[in-house]
């Protein structure tokens, strides 16, 4: 058996087959709000997905002029009042992959882009929320609430390791390229899910390993 690791999930569209629902919302309002196409918002949150919608509306929109914070934060704030409305779908082998991979002995979080409440909601309401040691989301107004150096700092001391140890130790799984980013910046494994024809982009963004199935973690993980 592989030895154990702290295994760090990305959640929508590593665990959870949302992104697409995601984006789509995302575009419609920057056409229906900002008359802005999807050729140029799509790309935008495709490149940024994992850090969450207030950083993507800013993106698209800074360049255009668009720079108004409280518009920002109520197109932000309306985005999540729709996107909670929205069933969470598990991929089909997620709650087997998650399952075996706790019985393996390894300690599992999540690491989203996503409000707290979004990501607890959404790994309660697709029953893998008693596998998970921590369930971590983000909040732009809180420090050190958000993915990355924010969310690993968190980890470090909820499982009281070093940051040597999480290194050592530690495996991020996202679909992402901001995903990829933050595990690569911390020195720790990272793992591409693939969802399309990402795989040189997560190639170039740091991904370590590929995988397109969550039970392959499994055997992925006996060979580091």
């Amino acid at each position: 058996m592989s030895r154990q690791r702290v295994l760090i999930f990305d959640l929508d569209g590593t665990l959870l087959d949302t992104m697409g629902p995601l984006a789509d919302l995302f575009c419609d309002m920057l056409r229906d709000e900002c008359d802005l196409p999807e050729e140029v918002s799509r790309p935008v949150y495709t490149e940024l997905a994992g850090k969450g919608p207030r950083p993507q509306f800013e993106a698209v929109l800074s360049p255009l002029g668009r720079t108004d914070v409280a518009f920002l934060d109520d197109i932000t704030l309306r985005y999540w009042q729709v996107a909670e409305t929205y069933r969470p779908v598990a991929f089909p082998e997620t709650l087997d992959a998650l399952s075996q991979l706790r019985r393996d002995g390894h300690t599992l979080v999540v690491s989203s882009g996503g409000t707290t409440e979004s990501v607890r909601r959404k790994i309660r309401e697709t029953g893998v929320d008693r596998l998970f040691r921590l369930a971590l989301g983000t909040d732009l107004n809180v420090p050190g609430m958000a993915k990355g150096p924010g969310h690993f700092d968190l980890v470090t001391r909820s499982l009281s390791l070093t940051e040597g140890e999480l290194r050592a130790g530690g495996v991020f799984i996202g679909d992402a390229v901001y995903d990829m980013q933050v595990a690569r910046d911390a020195g720790i494994v990272a793992v591409g899910r693939l969802t399309g024809d990402n795989a040189e982009t997560l190639r170039r963004a740091g991904a370590q390993h590929l995988i397109q199935d969550l039970r392959e973690m499994q055997a992925l993980l006996a060979s580091l």
